[in-house]
């Protein structure tokens, strides 16, 4: 619990007001793109734990798509993932930082929340027209990591030289 309040001044440094909810969790709400998303952040024994619980739910049609569009997703992301709730189709993104011997600086505890935030933020608009049918997975998520993922053009003089 200690470290949860840590967690919650830290927020309230960013002027981000989070509360302790009943199940011991930290939860506040964050405006992502299109949707805004519930965080929770929870502390284990093992590990702190954030999640973005994203408000859509993708039909029993439209799972297998939203599959598709989580996986190719998942492939570039580092430190944070997405969810499908295989019951309900509820999506959330996550991440977790496993807890040793030591206690997570400030730093840490900001880039793993801020990592799912600004992920479900990137990813959301994509999410959305994979879910409503507006695109196909591999265009949608495409669209999203364009920039990253395509490469530097210049020009570049073959190097004949032999050691």
């Amino acid at each position: 619990m200690e470290l949860l309040k840590r967690i919650q001044e830290l927020l309230r440094t960013k002027d981000v007001t989070a509360e302790i909810d009943k199940d011991g969790e930290l939860t506040f709400l964050a405006r992502t793109g299109p949707v805004s998303v519930r965080m929770v952040i929870s502390v284990t024994d093992s590990a702190v734990i954030v999640r973005a619980l994203i408000p859509l739910f993708a039909t029993v049609q439209r799972r297998a798509a939203m599959c598709e569009a989580i996986s190719i997703a998942n492939w570039q992301l580092r430190f944070a993932r997405f969810e499908m709730d295989a019951e309900d189709g509820e999506l959330r993104c996550r991440a977790d930082m496993p807890l040793y011997d030591g206690v997570p600086s400030d730093q840490q505890l900001t880039k793993l929340m801020y990592s799912v935030w600004s992920i479900t933020e990137r990813y959301a608009p994509a999410l959305v027209e994979v879910m409503t049918g507006q695109a196909d997975p591999a265009v949608a998520i495409a669209r999203v990591e364009e920039p990253e993922i395509e490469p530097v053009r210049r020009k570049q003089e073959t190097d004949l030289t032999v050691n």
